[in-house]
């Protein structure tokens, strides 16, 4: 597909994922949100506090957890969806702090919004509309860079990077969780639509990630992985995974979960 294929793909998938309250990689009745989130790393009080409402089901890790939040610092998210994350980075950066979630889909800014007003962060916490290709965000003017499980959407991750270097400022530092894989997504999956929904049909391989975090100019990257077969696996019968399973089988697509994988990912703007 084209760049702008897959935003809209994309968009629309999400949009539809918001009016409903489903998950990222398959959509999942609200009660497993918590779950979910205690998985890939939030703590209890995450899950339960005042942020929950916001729990959509949609990382694939804690990116809050990885950036080492200070008090008074600002913060921009890549694909802020309902706010999750910005209402527990909101939390830590305390009331001088500043957080600035980008996001395309209008019915997630909505529902952010909301959630941000509900949880008494309207003060410091924004969500603003466009492509985290393109953010909306002043040139060196943030302290971090967050992103769970979104820029393996984008169809060009290198302009992604060159972004986020941008917008960050000298000493500054990005703290991602995504999905990658240990080889290449066959092209017959990848080209399906609800792939890219379902959070791999646009993931790299980690050399490929990582190299173009270094190409845009970010330095020490660090990282942990685990496996994230059973996230896919799981939810093959939900609707975003039918297209996929009429087209190349489900014994196949089990096959290729061992490839992938939920990483956390850190580094650096010198």
């Amino acid at each position: 597909m084209e760049n702008d294929q897959v935003h809209d793909v994309v968009k629309s998938g999400y949009a539809e994922v918001a009016r409903q309250g489903g998950g990222c990689c398959g959509s999942a009745p609200s009660s497993a949100h918590a779950k979910t989130a205690a998985l890939i790393g939030y703590a209890e009080d995450d899950i339960t506090g005042a942020a929950a409402d916001a729990n959509l089901g949609l990382g694939c890790g804690n990116p809050t957890a990885l950036a080492s939040l200070k008090a008074g610092e600002t913060v921009v998210d890549l694909g802020s969806g309902a706010g999750f994350d910005a209402l527990l980075c909101a939390e830590k950066l305390g009331p001088e702090g500043r957080f600035i979630g980008v996001d395309m889909t209008p019915e997630m800014l909505e529902r952010a919004r909301t959630n941000a007003v509900n949880a008494g962060h309207a003060r410091t916490v924004e969500f603003r509309e466009g492509l985290i290709e393109n953010l909306p965000v002043a040139s060196q003017s943030v302290d971090v860079v967050i992103s769970n499980c979104v820029i393996n959407l984008s169809p060009d991750k290198g302009q992604v990077f060159r972004e986020a270097y941008r917008v960050l400022k000298p000493g500054g530092r990005l703290a991602v969780s995504d999905i990658m894989l240990s080889e290449p997504l066959p092209p017959d999956i990848a080209e399906v639509a609800a792939s890219w929904i379902a959070c791999v049909g646009g993931a790299l391989t980690e050399e490929e990630y990582f190299g173009h975090m270094r190409a845009a100019g970010l330095e020490n990257i660090e990282y942990t992985r685990k496996p994230a077969g059973p996230m896919l696996t799981s939810n093959l019968q939900d609707p975003m995974w039918k297209a996929a399973i009429e087209l190349v089988g489900e014994e196949r697509i089990n096959e290729l979960s061992n490839t992938v994988f939920s990483y956390s990912v850190t580094a650096e703007r010198r």
